[in-house]
């Protein structure tokens, strides 16, 4: 039987039109199909709800074998599609086998072909004692056959482990195939705040969709009866509340209160928690690229995925994921505004999907990209009710609703990037202060009042300011020079937000009182140097960068400076002189001169 299924792979791996359908081929793949049979069974003792579909090993598959597969097409009906399968890559470069098919059918021919959105779509083999599950649709050709796809076999997608997928696999004498593009749709969100989430997609099939509209609730304005069963639409939510982000597929198996969809990765970044929420389709929309369905989603969370791994997304129903809240207040410019949303409390991906929120609710906000100066201050809250918080202000000559919402990424960045703990956040709050005027001063030019100065003493260092279309301001500022160091020193003043430029990596990349833990990181944080702060620090003779100086301004300080002193050693303290005996008697020890 091993000899026989190794010529079978060959053959299938070579791409064969034929198979030999002896007596004993016919034997093997009853064996094969009896021995999933009483697997099946045997997981329904300890499982009562799962499918009773039996699934079909891809060992057991043949070339010519026919079947089917389900997908919602609009009006969420779930509609059948033929399936023939075409060929078995044993290893196309995704370390697991997949199965080559032709759809075909009505839904089909009308969307032009397998469209984004179907991946997921579950495939059954017809048998002589019924249908058996293969698996789903994942991957399809973007330059070739719209009509061909690649399955995943339904074993793969019950790992839940494994290592990352290539972004592509290449099928001989047909081409490159990439995952069935899973549209991100994000009703109300600009095309450039949806940009920035494209670091989180490891693979360019993953397409995000800034449709316009609701987005949101069932057919016919409310919210329509849902099933989640195989074929069904299903959306995995990255952002929900007045930002709304959903990525929607089709949901292969449900087996008891665990799902298993899509028959490739979203994120690909193994365990998460993201919630599921039910989905509506409305049209498949056809594409001489790839066509694509368009979706309403639900607000029911029906329970949360919990694996994205390469081979499907899997989870649990019932489960209440993790999340962290949002809130955002916008005053300043046109009426005050409070907004609200949640994603997933995921170090991985809540700063950058906090900053794509906010962005996209200021281009509400503002509807327009405008030059300008904002001040954004947060509260960020930790499991265990501790609270930081923070303030930053940043000038944009062209956008400021763009250069506020990336700035509103950096402090969460900070604490989900930080090497001592899972950051524990659950709430931020963001005020965003904006003025539609520019609010910035470039620092023209810093002069030592002495070139030499003892150490422990203060130099006093004169600016010339430039405000954006003010008069320019001219400022004396006594910079304290440290007591323990002798020789030529270099300072340097800039602006808190200009990084240093010394030419020297060592030098510019060195931290000031680099965080140690948790807690002095939160420290950091909370102390930071704003953009508005004029900052004086000094380079010791042996490379070593301290922090001299800073004082606020009230605007954003742009530019740099450098200068150079000698510092001298410092001068020994000295006695006031007092007025008595010592006066008059030098040489009379114990004031004698006083007694004549």
């Amino acid at each position: 039987m091993a000899a026989h299924t190794r010529a079978k792979r060959n053959a299938n791996s070579a791409g064969a039109e034929g198979r030999d359908q002896s007596a004993r081929g016919s034997a093997v793949r009853s064996l094969l199909l009896a021995c999933c049979a009483l697997a099946a069974c045997s997981a329904a003792l300890a499982q009562p709800t799962r499918s009773a579909t039996v699934d079909l090993p891809v060992e057991a598959v043949v070339v010519g074998d026919r079947g089917h597969g389900v997908t919602a097409a609009a009006g969420n009906r779930l509609e059948r599609f033929t399936v023939e399968v075409l060929a078995v890559q044993w290893d196309a470069g995704s370390g697991f086998p997949l199965v080559l098919v032709r759809a075909g059918g009505p839904v089909i021919e009308a969307a032009g072909g397998v469209a984004a959105g179907m991946s997921g779509s579950p495939v059954y083999i017809a048998q002589e004692d019924g249908d058996a599950l293969l698996g789903a649709i994942s991957y399809v050709f973007p330059r070739a056959d719209h009509d061909l796809a690649l399955v995943t076999p339904i074993s793969v997608m019950r790992r839940t482990s494994g290592g990352p997928l290539p972004p592509f696999v290449e099928v001989p004498g047909v081409g490159v195939a990439t995952s069935a593009a899973t549209p991100v749709l994000m009703p109300g969100v600009s095309v450039r705040a949806a940009a920035l989430l494209a670091p989180l997609f490891r693979s360019p099939d993953v397409a995000a969709f800034p449709v316009p509209g609701g987005g949101s609730g069932g057919a016919a304005g409310g919210q329509a009866e849902y099933a989640l069963e195989p074929g069904a639409p299903l959306a995995v939510s990255l952002a929900w509340g007045d930002v709304t982000m959903q990525a929607v597929g089709t949901v292969t198996a449900v087996e008891g209160n665990s799902v298993i969809a899509f028959g490739h990765p979203f994120l690909g970044i193994g365990s998460v928690s993201l919630p599921i929420t039910p989905a509506y389709v409305t049209a498949i929309v056809p594409s001489s690229d790839v066509p694509f369905k368009l979706a309403n989603v639900g607000t029911q969370v029906l329970g949360a995925i919990e694996q994205d791994r390469p081979g499907a997304i899997s989870g649990r129903l019932g489960v209440v994921p993790r999340s962290l809240q949002v809130d955002l207040s916008v005053v300043g410019v046109g009426p005050t505004a409070s907004y609200s949303f949640a994603v997933p409390a995921d170090d991985r991906l809540y700063p950058t999907l906090v900053g794509t929120g906010v962005l996209a609710l200021l281009d509400r906000h503002l509807a327009a990209a405008t030059a300008g100066y904002a001040e954004v201050a947060w509260e960020i809250g930790l499991r265990g009710g501790e609270r930081i918080n923070v303030i930053e202000q940043t000038n944009a000559p062209d956008d400021i609703a763009y250069r506020a919402a990336v700035l509103t990424m950096t402090p969460l960045a900070i604490l989900a990037d930080n090497e001592f703990r899972e950051s524990g956040v659950d709430h931020v709050s963001v005020a965003i202060r904006l003025e539609d005027r520019q609010r910035v001063a470039s620092l023209e030019e810093a002069i030592a009042e002495e070139d030499v100065v003892a150490a422990g003493e203060n130099v006093l260092i004169h600016l010339r300011l430039q405000p954006y279309r003010q008069n320019a301001i001219v400022r004396t500022i006594s910079v304290p020079v440290p007591d323990d160091v002798e020789g030529e020193l270099t300072i340097l003043i800039r602006g808190g937000d200009v990084p240093r430029d010394t030419g020297d990596a060592h030098v510019d990349e060195q931290e000031i009182d680099k965080p140690r833990s948790f807690p002095e990181l939160l420290d950091a944080l909370r102390q930071q140097v704003q953009a508005s702060e004029l900052v004086v620090e000094a380079i010791t003779e042996a490379g070593e960068v301290r922090r001299l100086f800073r004082t606020p301004f009230a605007f954003v300080i742009d530019g740099n400076e450098e200068l150079t002193v000698t510092v001298t050693p410092a001068q020994p303290d000295t006695e006031p002189e007092q007025p008595g005996a010592d006066d008059e008697g030098f040489g009379a020890p114990g004031g004698g001169g006083a007694d004549g």
